[in-house]
């Protein structure tokens, strides 16, 4: 038999017991309205607790009540076009949107959003998009949160554990030196360089792709990496800045890669300080697209008997290699971008000088790796 349901009244909210055991708040709104908890409580002093803060909120004037009269799609529509993102991410925003949100809320008034419809929203989506669904469920919350905020609805319904959150379908994995030369002299010869630089620099395959003349440095052997590249999305560029400041850093290339830069460009990079070493055939004045390396890599890479291997992996494989030559932790946060503005400031004259010795470690193993006689030209006929 159910143990009977207890309800405790105090000068503010009640707090009752459920079947389960667990406890359940809830108070009335000044308009006379009750609101629950978002959640039950496994003691009845958490619960207690919970009635506390809402009780401060309204007693201080940080209350805000719900408004029944907001329709979800014109306030993600205004929500989406206030927001202070990149372009491309803005893009994004909407794109999921329109494909996974608007069918399903748009008509609905956000008050009436349920914790419980948002997961069968969820089972809705393919096996095969669990980024689409990770992604559209992240832009969902960030909707509902702002919300909150302004008072619109008094708890973001958008709460389903583990849902913003994917899995790698695949881990990346480092190549040997032998093996980045391998496939690297089995691409067109116009695309070599960019293998090399990739594996040996660390670089993203955008980050590759994005470089112009401006950014490369004969002399002291440095790249500038200061854009990215990527698929065209609506009426973006291809080409923009990378993520984050730590991103824009500047990262030495092996001398031993001396002989492969010069050719690159003089023989086929665009013309200009902003011409692109790696232009796309069609119209020099854009990077190579992605699409398009990505398929030659993956052709090169068969050819030289390399299995199970993606372009991203290349910046994984100098990584380890540039870890291989006693590189710290903070050098090769340094080197890959993967630090904040902060930490890169304190420790940049430090990076910059180790950085040096880390690409001429590399080129000494890239001279070994590679034949004695010129490669350059065995290729091109096969």
């Amino acid at each position: 038999m159910a143990r009977p349901k207890k309800r405790t009244r105090r000068s503010f909210g009640a707090v009752r017991q459920l079947p389960s055991g667990r406890y359940q708040a809830s108070y009335l709104t000044p308009d006379g309205k009750r609101v629950n908890a978002p959640a039950t409580f496994t003691a009845k002093v958490d619960a207690d607790a919970w009635l506390a803060v809402q009780r401060a909120a309204l007693e201080t004037g940080q209350w805000r009540g719900m408004d029944d009269s907001v329709i979800l799609g014109p306030y993600a529509e205004a929500w989406l076009e206030s927001l202070k993102i990149a372009p491309r991410t803005r893009y994004n925003y909407r794109s999921s949107y329109t494909r996974w949100i608007k069918p399903t809320f748009a008509a609905s008034p956000m008050t009436s959003v349920t914790t419980a419809q948002v997961r069968r929203w969820l089972a809705t989506f393919p096996d095969s998009k669990p980024q689409a669904r990770a992604q559209a469920y992240r832009v969902l919350s960030s909707m509902f949160r702002q919300a909150v905020e302004d008072g619109v609805v008094n708890q973001n319904p958008v709460r389903v554990k583990g849902a913003g959150e994917v899995r790698p379908g695949r881990e990346g994995h480092a190549l040997t030196v032998e093996e980045v030369v391998m496939i690297a002299e089995r691409m067109n010869p116009d695309r070599r360089l960019a293998v090399l630089l990739a594996g040996f620099c660390a670089l993203r395959p955008g980050e590759t792709l994005a470089l112009r003349r401006r950014d490369v440095d004969t002399q002291a052997r440095t790249l500038h990496i200061r854009e990215s590249a990527s698929a065209p999305y609506g009426s973006g560029e291809a080409v923009g800045p990378v993520k984050t400041k730590a991103s824009n850093r500047v990262v030495h290339y092996p001398a031993a890669l001396d002989p492969d830069v010069a050719r690159q460009l003089t023989e086929w990079a665009a013309p200009g300080s902003r011409g692109h070493p790696f232009p796309r055939a069609a119209d020099p004045s854009k990077p190579l697209p992605y699409s398009t390396f990505s398929h030659s890599f993956q052709e090169a890479a068969a050819r030289a008997g390399v299995e199970d291997v993606r372009p991203h992996d290349l910046r994984h494989t100098g990584a380890t290699l540039a870890a291989g030559t006693g590189a710290t932790v903070r050098e090769l946060m340094a080197r890959l971008g993967h630090t904040t503005p902060k930490v890169a400031m304190r420790y940049q004259h430090a990076a910059r000088e180790r950085d040096r010795s880390i690409a001429d470690a590399l080129g000494v193993e890239i001279a070994m790796a590679r034949p004695q006689t010129a490669t350059a030209e065995r290729i091109d006929d096969e």
